[in-house]
């Protein structure tokens, strides 16, 4: 029998007033400083392995207490063959099988090509509707075609694309069969987006713009137009089939009223229902919007929150296929990325309402966020599943903005810090860490690290934390970073890192061909905001609540920035590859965030053969800015140090830094272990003997094709150099930047002196910093 193997497709600190599901707390909620409360119900996860190979499940249809999917196979023996085939298996995962009476559409005769589904759904009696489509040709040859002598393909025949809709039975046998290919006729693109079945058996079909509705029977009854694009079309709890896309208004879900031929009523949508599936029988419809699933109410239209993804154990990335089982759980798939293995995994996972009190206890950490990093993410999932002590619950403030307030859950996350509602751990990424130290809201980390039996300062890249320290205190750790940097040629640069303001401006004067010296894309918001960014510790001291914006650099930053163009021209007539833009002299340097060895190689041969870690300009001539996401902190009031230290230290470990990171990992033995993996040079032994080193990889930039082979010595030592030369971090407050920026429009407009505008700055942001330290 052959063996399957089925492919892939292709901002102020805040307290936490929890009350999504979770599982167990100790938590006493009659004090007024937390941030936990039980709620009556709980979700329960099971999560069901799959068969070994599955690695791509689409369009998952619950029926009649059976799965069915479509999934992309190939065969492992000869002849060797892929394609897509519908499985069934049970609910719990066991019995997979193909379905024994299923087979694509034939192609014409003669014809190459295969098949693909491009939707799979169930009807109110059982069937199932399947949707393909197929791209064939043959060989048009003339009788007097030679094999020998002539060339098949100057005979190719496009055949087009052939699609069919197919309502089949549980085994897949055939019932009924319609072709639909003359839907695509007098069109220069057809791709079916979307197919739903409503109660009747009626069909709707949707392509970019346009959905085709027709009968039981495969009789075109109507079509109607939508004005921007289709993203769903979604069974409704009464049996209808709606709309979900962007139209006249923005994002709608709009009914489609079969025996008017028309637009039916609107259902309003809350802003982060992007992700949307079918109610079952208790809402209209049910959405995941990254961190909760909620569902709406028929009657009320309002949104209900059902679970936090979190608080039940799941990582919410890679989830699909969520169905409401009418006995009130809840089936969905997660699909898991192994970075080391280059595998991607797939789990069922059942969810299973239970009343709170039936859980065990456990301690509960709050963890605070405004945009949570899926790598953190996934190590909190892992810390619930795993720690039989603490369980983490987490609050994503993000889920407070508004489509008219963007803002609204960093403003909600400041209130409740004012109230004295405080968490155990903080994600620091998207909030001002100094402020924040400044008022003495943080833990010296340090002091844990010190104490960790199993992990010290030496375990880690001490250079890069440094750079983070605040008056010999380390307040936040992150797994994963990169450096911020200006590169460039030395020869016209430069040898040495680092410039000030004046040496930066000579340059660009002794190069007058460089009129983009910087790229097509820098503006002078841009790069007001960048150079602001990457030497905000020049500018700003907010331990000191103090600020430096009238001396003599910034306003020579400022007059800089205004010989940049206002907006970047995206109609510009010329229109020349960066790489050439280089080549000629006409650009100079690139904005670089150094976060991989290879990348070296690619820049070093885009600028000649060598560069310089130039950095922004600054008056200290260190404008090389560490960059990181997914920062920690650890909050001065916990009652749970030790316990959010245990989470915490995860992400610094060797296991977790392995297959978790992006970037350079902070892990010293994990840094060292990339490094040595690309100093290791790979060979060939051509025909003669002779051992050949062979690139590892190719990357384009523009029109050059660069080879990167093992990185030398040489290569290593000057990123090595460029880390342990950073002694600041990329900072931004948004606050801080709006007063910066309104001022230097008044400059750019010509209505005031560089010099007057950076007074002014400095009056203002001076009464904001001193408020906020």
């Amino acid at each position: 029998m052959k063996k399957i193997l089925i492919k892939p497709l292709a901002a102020i600190l805040a307290a936490i007033l929890l009350t999504s599901v979770f599982a167990g707390c100790n938590r006493n909620t009659e004090d007024p400083t937390s941030a936990a409360e039980t709620p009556e119900f709980v979700f329960i996860p099971e999560f069901i392995s799959l068969p070994e190979g599955i690695t791509d499940i689409s369009y998952l249809v619950y029926n009649n207490g059976k799965l069915f999917f479509s999934s992309w196979f190939m065969s492992e023996e000869e002849p060797y063959s892929y394609g897509v085939k519908l499985f069934t298996m049970d609910i719990d995962g066991t019995n997979l099988a193909e379905l024994p009476n299923y087979s694509p559409e034939k192609p014409p005769d003669g014809a190459t090509g295969h098949s693909q589904i491009n939707a799979l759904r169930n009807d109110g009696d059982g069937n199932l509707w399947v949707v393909e489509s197929g791209n064939f040709f043959d060989f048009d040859l003339p009788e007097d075609f030679d094999e020998e002598s002539d060339e098949m393909w100057q005979y190719y025949r496009d055949l087009g694309t052939i699609m069919a809709v197919r309502k089949l039975d549980d085994t897949g046998a055939e019932l009924m069969s319609i072709d639909i290919s003359s839907l695509a006729a007098n069109t220069e693109w057809f791709w079916i987006r979307t197919f739903s079945v409503d109660d009747e058996g009626n069909l709707y079909i949707a392509t970019d713009q346009t959905i085709h509705v027709m009968d039981n029977s495969g009789r075109k009854q109507f079509q109607l137009e939508v004005p921007n694009w289709i993203e769903q079309l979604i069974r409704m709890p009464d049996g209808s089939v709606s709309f979900f896309g962007y139209a006249e208004t923005g994002r709608v879900l709009r009914k489609i009223d079969y025996a008017s031929r028309t637009w039916g009523e609107d259902l309003e949508l809350p802003m982060n229902a992007y992700n949307i599936f079918p109610g079952g029988e208790d809402y209209s419809i049910i959405f995941n919007d990254g961190s909760n699933l909620f569902g709406i109410e028929p009657d009320s239209g309002e949104s209900v929150k059902l679970l936090n993804w979190i608080d039940s154990d799941i990582s919410p990335d890679n989830l699909n296929n969520i169905t409401m089982l009418s006995d009130g759980r809840i089936l969905l798939t997660n699909q898991g990325w192994n970075r080391s293995t280059g595998m991607s995994t797939f789990e069922l996972i059942i969810l299973t309402k239970a009343p709170f009190e039936s859980l065990p206890p456990r301690t509960i950490l709050t963890f605070a966020t405004v945009y949570m990093d899926w790598s953190v993410r996934g190590a909190i999932v892992n810390f619930n599943r795993t720690n039989g002590t603490y369980r983490i619950q987490v609050r994503d403030y993000s889920e407070f903005n508004t489509e008219d307030d963007w803002s609204a859950g960093f403003t909600r996350l400041s209130t409740e810090l004012i109230s004295g509602r405080i968490p155990d751990i903080l994600d620091i990424s998207n909030l001002p860490l100094k402020q924040y130290v400044a008022r003495g809201l943080l833990a010296d980390l340090y002091t844990f690290i010190d104490a960790d039996p199993s992990l010290n300062r030496s375990n880690l890249m001490e250079s890069v934390f440094r750079a983070t320290e605040i008056s010999g205190g380390l307040y936040q750790i992150f797994p994963t970073f990169n450096i911020s940097t200006l590169v460039g040629n030395p020869a016209v640069l430069g040898p040495e890192m680092g410039w000030n303001m004046n040496e930066f401006r000579d340059v660009l004067k002794a190069n007058p061909q460089a009129d983009v010296p910087i790229g097509y894309w820098m503006t002078k918001g841009n790069f007001l905001q960048l150079a602001v960014s990457m030497s905000m510790d020049e500018f700003v001291d907010w331990a000191g609540g103090v600020c430096y914006f009238d001396r003599g650099d910034f306003a020579l930053l400022l007059e800089y920035a205004n010989t940049f163009p206002e907006e970047f021209n995206w109609d510009r007539e010329e229109w020349i590859d960066e790489s050439e833009l280089i080549a000629t002299g006409r650009q100079i340097m690139m904005q670089m965030g150094v976060g991989d060895f290879r990348s070296l190689q690619m820049y070093r041969a885009l600028f000649g053969g060598d560069i310089v870690f130039k950095g922004f300009p600054a008056e200290s001539r260190n404008g090389n800015s560490l960059q990181f996401y997914g920062g920690l902190a650890m909050t001065s009031n916990s009652s749970n140090k030790e316990g959010a230290w245990e989470f915490m230290r995860t992400i610094l470990s060797e296991d977790w830094q392995r297959t978790n990171t992006w970037g350079f990992p902070t892990n010293k033995v994990v840094f060292n272990e990339k490094l040595e993996e690309v100093m290791t040079p790979e060979f060939y032994i051509d025909e003669d003997g002779n051992e050949i080193e062979v690139s590892n990889q190719s990357w384009g930039w523009g029109s050059m094709v660069i080879e990167i082979f093992a990185m030398k010595q040489d290569e290593a030592d000057q990123i090595l150099a460029l880390i342990d030369s950073v002694n600041g971090t990329t900072g931004h407050d948004e606050r801080l930047m709006t007063i910066i920026n309104e001022g230097a429009a008044e400059f750019f407009a010509g209505r005031r002196s560089a010099q007057d505008t950076a007074r002014i700055i400095q009056s203002r942001a001076s009464i904001f910093i001193s408020e906020q330290s």
